[in-house]
Formats: C-alpha cells, sequence, structure tokens
C-alpha cells in the first residue's frame, strides 16, 4: 500500500470536512442575539396540548358509546316490535 497516496487521501477528506462545516456554520443564523428558549413557558404548553388531546378523545369515545348504545335500543326496539306484530 502507497502511505503517501493513502495520507494525501485523508488530508482531502479532512479538507472537504473541514470545507462542509464552515459552509454549513456559515449559512445558520446568529442565534447569539435570539432569546434563549424558555423552557418552562414550551412545558406548559406541550403539557397543555397534551390536555386538550386527552380530553378531546375522552369526549369523542364517549359520544361513540352513547351512540353504540342508542342504535343498538333503537335495533332491539324495532325487533321486538316487529315480534308482537307477527
Amino acid at each position: 500500500m502507497d502511505w503517501t497516496n493513502f495520507e494525501q487521501v485523508l488530508r482531502q477528506l479532512s479538507d472537504l470536512q473541514v470545507g462542509f462545516v464552515n459552509n454549513w456554520v456559515s449559512t445558520m443564523p446568529n442565534r447569539q442575539s435570539e432569546n434563549p428558549p424558555n423552557f418552562r413557558e414550551t412545558f406548559d404548553k406541550t403539557l397543555k396540548f397534551q390536555e386538550e388531546v386527552v380530553t378531546s378523545s375522552l369526549e369523542f369515545q364517549a359520544l361513540v358509546a352513547r351512540q353504540a348504545l342508542e342504535n343498538q335500543k333503537q335495533y332491539w326496539e324495532a325487533y321486538f316490535n316487529m315480534i308482537r306484530k307477527a
């Protein structure tokens, strides 16, 4: 194996990586001027959203259960009425 060629390949790879990182960093906005994230506010908003999702889900499940019971009630009433008439 030609070690000089291998060292040259490693040097070129390193140069490519440095160029990529430098390009990437130069396109990032300056984050020092932004306000740091408020973790407590973010946590509270996330918790409130989760609570709303659970509440909505439970309300929907209750609606579906009521509708299923109402459908069963109507089915059995119709069944017994039909049997009585027969």
